[in-house]
């Protein structure tokens, strides 16, 4: 071969191996990872220009464990929306869901829940002495609200006791602290937050054991393209086990409700 054929040749490889570069795939940084929820403080909320919460503070601890710095995190209007949006992989990966069969035709549910939310009986904090949870024979004689749109669960509402409901959630800690019910059942974490947000989580006194406690996972949509969702999938459920274990998990929760007497129990799998 002749030098001006061997230069030739250099050449031809050289735009040959430019142009593989230019339309092969990338990695997957080539686009941001979709991340979406629902907004619900102290899970998740719009704070000003960020988005915020014990959702976004462990998924975050997650994507540096991984070297993911290409992210995006998104706020949908609706449970609908939400879920629409991943069956049809315009996200990949949606924060804090519970189990459900329907669910897992187009969402892959790791082994590891990331939280274990719970619905707690909460009464006055002057009636500490007087009013205590074991059992619903406990409660006997105590006039309880509960809101009608909520499932809290089938042995709550077929225990016969003296329940009132009203049309709103919301309405039952105020209509407790004013006398119209002795103990109410609310979503412990973001009940005791909007409490302590609002002023008046001194006041409030939650029981333990819960009524009703459910593992939340952050999943995958099925129809997501993203390019490194094999490897995540891979690494995720070790990630967080180790969060679990070195307390990682419990620091990111108290940061937003305060210290927990029972966070081991609460948190542990």
């Amino acid at each position: 071969m002749s030098l001006d054929s061997k230069a030739v040749y250099r050449l031809f490889v050289s735009l040959l191996i430019g142009l593989l570069v230019l339309f092969l795939p990338g990695p997957s940084s080539a686009r941001p990872l979709i991340i979406e929820g629902l907004s619900e403080a102290p899970l998740k909320w719009q704070d000003g220009t960020r988005i915020r919460g014990i959702d976004i503070d462990i998924m975050k601890a997650v994507l540096d464990e991984m070297q993911i710095s290409e992210f995006e995190f998104r706020l949908v209007s609706s449970g609908n929306r939400l879920l629409y949006n991943a069956r049809n992989g315009a996200s990949d990966i949606v924060l804090s869901l519970s189990q459900s069969s329907e669910r897992q035709e187009f969402l892959e549910y790791p082994d590891q829940a990331h939280l274990l939310l719970d619905w707690r009986f909460a009464i006055r904090k002057a009636d500490r002495n007087r009013i205590s949870f074991r059992n619903f024979s406990d409660l006997a004689g105590l006039h309880i609200g509960a809101a009608a749109s909520f499932s809290y669960s089938p042995a709550f509402w077929n225990s016969g006791l003296d329940i009132e409901t009203v049309a709103k959630n919301d309405l039952l800690i105020p209509m407790l602290l004013h006398g119209r019910f002795d103990i109410v059942p609310l979503n412990y974490m973001t009940s005791l937050y909007k409490a302590r947000q609002d002023g008046i989580a001194d006041n409030l006194i939650f029981l333990y054991p819960p009524i009703r406690q459910a593992a939340y996972y952050n999943v995958w949509s099925k129809a997501s393209t993203y390019d490194g969702k094999q490897i995540f999938q891979q690494k995720y459920d070790d990630i967080i086990r180790k969060m679990r274990n070195d307390g990682t998990l419990a620091a990111i929760i108290e940061r937003y409700i305060g210290p927990q007497k029972y966070m081991t129990k609460q948190y542990s799998q």
